[in-house]
């Protein structure tokens, strides 16, 4: 079961606010969305990304250094980590639990991409 992008998006902008116990509230929901799925690895990939992008971000943690070094508003850098995250997703010699974590991940610099851009024109009218 596809989860709508306008979900997925919502939960990232509550980390990127701080708003972790609503954002938690979110992850759930998609969690019992993707539960009743058919692809369970790749479901299952997915999920533990979106786990670990909220935990990581929860903590303050620098242990994640992409994440710790990650400039939300480099678009450049953004559109690389972008296709870099949509290869692997698309890549044969992963598994399908990978796949699903890539595309988590992709999927959040997708969002991420799209608020620096649309940050940029704003700044720019």
């Amino acid at each position: 079961m596809p989860i709508p992008l306008a979900l997925i998006t919502r939960l990232f902008q509550l980390v990127s606010e701080r708003k972790f116990t609503e954002a938690e509230r979110v992850l759930e929901r998609i969690m019992v969305r993707m539960k009743k799925g058919e692809q369970q690895d790749f479901n299952r990939g997915y999920l533990e990304a979106l786990s670990g992008i909220v935990l990581t971000y929860r903590s303050g943690s620098e242990s994640y250094e992409f994440f710790s070094s990650l400039n939300l508003e480099d678009t450049d850098a953004l559109k690389k980590h972008y296709r870099d995250f949509l290869n692997q997703t698309k890549s044969r010699f992963h598994a399908d639990y990978d796949r699903g974590y890539f595309s988590a991940l992709a999927d959040y610099m997708r969002v991420a991409l799209r608020t620096a851009q649309s940050k940029t024109k704003t700044e720019s009218s």
